[in-house]
């Protein structure tokens, strides 16, 4: 046996249980949708090779993953299954596993014992169900007993059918349409979707007649928990939340998160910095390189590096929100409001990611089951403020803010989020009319944490950053000192007194950021170096200002520094760095997942609403300072007004759920 496929519904620890046999990190998550492709291993115990295929719930695909795997498994009819089950959600779960049965492949059926007060009598299901069951703990390999050597000698089982047919109906428009049925010797007709209904509650019907007969008794009903009464209140939902936000962001941007800052600043630039500094004075090196030392290297990186702690702080908290079964309830919570703006609760996980990195969250838009709704997912992730511009919004806003700045914070974090449901309403009502999602979602039960889930997922994150300002930050912090000193003739710009190549740049684009309120041209070179990666914006600052990390702050207010801002133009940068346009990276993803067409409608469009939004910013804060707050109110209603009328303008025209053609 060469390859196993590992098969199941969602939540069932199919990932935990590839990880354990492989030695793999396949990222784990208490959500559906969390594996959107299939991913192959070597066994490290075996010569079999494995594949985690993502959670379906029958061979009827309903979005993007489950097509993965239906595709995958009939496309393999040669490789073995190992079909696996949740003990708590047996009766669900045993609803694909009577399909693959079905299909007469070679199958083993292993049940991932959650919770071990459940009872059943494995012998009696083996003997109903006609393949061999096995138990076992998905993250515990002493539990697995013989399950290797039964892999290798799994055989085909007898069955009356050894495939899925295929049957197409036509919508109002003529576009076809293909439906998946088992054993189904009925042509579908109009009446296909009360068939279906039929059919499948005949399945339950002979699964619950085989749970009665194999002494299955659970007293729990999965997924329901008292606290949910409050967690799923139609009126406290989002101020719950906007509350646990708000807890994380206070935590992460002050309190721990700051000292742990702090600390690691200090650490870099007293006891490392200072010391290999004065070590180069010591040894005569060249003024050119020790600068390029001190203020491309020092300055440049360690200024990115002293938030590491802050980064890690918020990749633990997202974990725990993911672990612990609440993302799932904030998707369902979520769905209704996201639906009215064209998209379902599925991309609740993928915006939510958008606040790690809009490059992860961009690929988990591909478990969308409507196209137009995987390109708005998408296309939302970069408004999602990402972990690279929390230094921006620590530096600045706390050079001006003071205390007040984490609420700046979270009104930034709002902002991206309105910003993004508006993006999608007016997409929805023009180019990207998305279909009616089906969201099929199961309520986990909240779970404890697991510590060392949360270590290992926080450890490769913060590799991951560590690794980016290794390469990536180095390498540009580098390029962006020699641009800065260095002219066009290739003159060290001390000694000749010339302007270096980044200033001539910068001052040339300058003059069209004026309306921003700031025209500097190191502030215009710093958004430049942030297209690369966001982290460079903090660094080239520091170089720009020839400062360490612990006076960045200070320097900015500072109307001599080459980079300097007010409390207004700071604001309306720190919106800018939020909304304008998505990294490299991003954007290589993006061509890739959604297209060349659509990737540069990204580019425009985010920069257009960063600049708008922006400059409103900086005159409303200038309008504050000359007339007052009420003046400055009246000036956001107007701008809500018209901002909505022109949405309305965009009327939506009925269309074909399954092609998105007008219909007939």
């Amino acid at each position: 046996m060469d390859e196993i496929l590992i098969v199941g519904n969602p939540n069932t620890g199919k990932s935990t249980l590839f990880n354990t046999l492989t030695g793999e990190k396949v990222h784990t998550g208490n959500f559906h949708g969390v594996t959107v492709s299939f991913t192959k291993a070597a066994s490290k115990y075996t010569n079999i090779s494995f594949v985690d295929l993502p959670g379906l719930y029958s061979l009827s695909p309903n979005s993007y993953e489950e097509k993965v795997s239906v595709d995958y498994i009939l496309s393999h009819k040669n490789s073995g299954i190992l079909c696996l089950c949740n003990n708590q959600t047996l009766r669900r779960n045993l609803l694909l596993a009577n399909e693959l049965i079905k299909l007469g492949r070679k199958i083993l059926l292993v049940i991932n014992e959650v919770d071990k007060d459940i009872e059943l009598n494995y012998e009696k299901l083996q003997k109903k169900l006609g393949v061999i069951v096995i138990s076992l703990k998905a993250n515990n390999l002493k539990t697995f007993g013989s399950l290797f050597n039964l892999l290798s000698e799994l055989k085909p089982i007898n069955s009356n059918t050894n495939e899925i047919n295929f049957y197409k109906e036509k919508t109002l428009c003529g576009c076809e349409y293909y439906c998946k049925l088992l054993q189904c010797e009925k042509t579908v007709t109009n009446e296909n979707h009360r068939y279906l209904e039929n059919y499948i509650k005949s399945y339950y019907n002979k699964i619950d007649e085989i749970l009665k007969y194999c002494e299955y008794e659970t007293k729990k009903i999965v997924g329901k928990s008292k606290i949910d009464k409050i967690i799923l209140n139609k009126y406290f939902c989002l101020p719950i939340f906007f509350c646990i936000l708000f807890f994380i962001f206070y935590l992460t941007f002050f309190s721990v998160g700051k000292f742990l800052s702090n600390n690691l600043k200090y650490f870099i630039q007293n006891i490392i910095g200072e010391k290999v500094i004065d070590l180069l004075y010591d040894n005569s090196v060249p003024d050119f390189l020790i600068s390029l030392t001190k203020d491309g290297i020092f300055n440049g990186v360690g200024s990115v590096v002293a938030f590491l702690p802050q980064v890690v702080l918020l990749f633990i908290f997202l974990d725990i929100l993911e672990q612990s079964g609440y993302i799932s309830r904030l998707a369902f919570c979520l769905d209704d409001t996201l639906k009215n703006v064209g998209l379902s609760g599925r991309s609740v996980y993928t915006l939510i990611m958008g606040f790690g990195c809009s490059t992860t969250a961009s690929l988990t838009a591909r478990n969308m089951s409507d196209k137009n709704a995987k390109i708005k997912t998408a296309l939302l992730s970069p408004y999602m403020s990402c972990s690279a511009k929390l230094p921006v919004y620590a530096v600045i806003g706390g050079a001006f803010f003071g205390t007040q700045n984490i609420l700046i914070i979270a009104l930034i974090y709002t902002l991206g989020v309105i910003v993004a449901l508006l993006m999608s309403l007016f997409l929805e009502k023009t180019k990207l009319h998305s279909t009616e999602q089906t969201f099929i979602m199961e309520f986990p039960s909240y779970q404890k944490i697991s510590i060392k889930h949360t270590i290992s997922y926080t450890v490769e994150s913060a590799i991951s950053f560590l690794t980016r300002i290794g390469s990536v930050i180095l390498s540009l912090s580098i390029i962006v000192w020699l641009l800065m000193n260095v002219s066009f003739s290739l003159t060290y710009v001390k000694f000749s007194g010339q302007k270096s190549i980044l200033q001539t740049l910068g001052e040339i684009l300058a003059p069209l950021f004026s309306p921003l309120g700031f025209s500097s041209w190191g502030i215009v070179s710093a958004l430049l170096a942030g297209l690369i990666a966001k982290e460079v914006i903090v660094s080239s600052i520091a170089i720009f200002n020839g400062v360490n990390t612990s006076s960045i702050s200070e320097s900015i207010i500072l109307t001599s520094s080459v980079v300097h801002f007010t409390p207004a133009s700071a604001m309306s940068f720190m919106i800018f760095c939020l909304l304008y346009c998505p990294c490299i990276s991003t954007l290589a993803t993006f061509k890739k997942e959604i297209g060349i067409k659509w990737t540069v409608f990204s580019i425009i469009s985010q920069f257009i609403i960063a600049y708008i939004i922006s400059m409103f910013t900086y005159t409303l804060f200038k309008i504050t300072e000359l007339y007052g707050y009420f003046s400055a109110i009246i000036c956001v209603i107007i701008a809500f007004i018209l901002f909505f009328s022109l949405i309305r303008c965009f009327k939506s025209k009925k269309r074909c759920l399954y092609c998105n053609k007008r219909c007939k």
